[in-house]
């Protein structure tokens, strides 16, 4: 059983192997099937960004992809960075840049850190039409010290709830555990084994 991953993100794909293996199915990224222009992000939401990619990239290679949207929501910014969390600090942003403009925008209203989560939509479209969605998400808090060397995107800076170390500071074991993308990976898997004709 085979699944395309429509993201060229490594981090986010070893998660989806790593998890999805355990159900015999394997996934593979988009660049190993075709080379495509991406969609444009346009929605206002995660779930209509994970939409949008899925069904275009079904539609166009003709097999189930699945598609996540996810991003960072800090109470005290408003929600922010949110849809917008990968390119939070302008278009072409690295990991780096983002993380320093969430410090910078924490650091001039005067906080040291925030109560914020992780929240995770997937979509698994089939070139029919049909399709399933999940959403996972972790509580927790961002700081303004960076901390640890692992995951990707914010980790460094978000305390998961209950946990004195970053998420960037833990196992991938650990993390998947708790993770938003992994709370939502389990939730997509229960929808597939109910499918009938899988």
């Amino acid at each position: 059983m085979e699944i395309v991953f429509a993201s060229k993100n490594k981090g986010k794909l070893r998660e989806f192997q790593e998890k999805l293996s355990h159900f015999g199915i394997k996934v593979i990224s988009i660049d190993q099937v075709k080379r495509l222009k991406e969609p444009p992000e346009t929605g206002n939401t995660f779930l209509e960004n994970a939409y949008q990619k899925a069904v275009y990239y079904a539609k166009a290679i003709g097999k189930p992809v699945i598609s996540e949207d996810s991003g960072l929501e800090v109470e005290a910014l408003g929600g922010l960075p949110g849809v917008r969390s990968s390119r939070f600090a302008g278009e072409n942003a690295t990991d780096d840049m983002n993380n320093q403009k969430l410090i910078d925008e924490l650091k001039k209203r005067g906080l040291f850190e925030s109560p914020a989560r992780y929240v995770s939509f997937i979509v698994l479209a089939f070139p029919e039409g049909m399709g399933l969605w999940s959403e996972g998400e972790v509580k927790g808090k961002v700081i303004t010290e960076p901390r640890g060397n692992g995951g990707f995107g914010y980790d460094p800076l978000f305390v998961p709830e209950d946990y004195l170390k970053t998420m960037a500071e833990l196992s991938l074991d650990e993390k998947n555990k708790i993770s938003h993308r992994g709370k939502a990976i389990e939730k997509l898997v229960k929808l597939i084994k109910e499918m009938k004709n899988w």
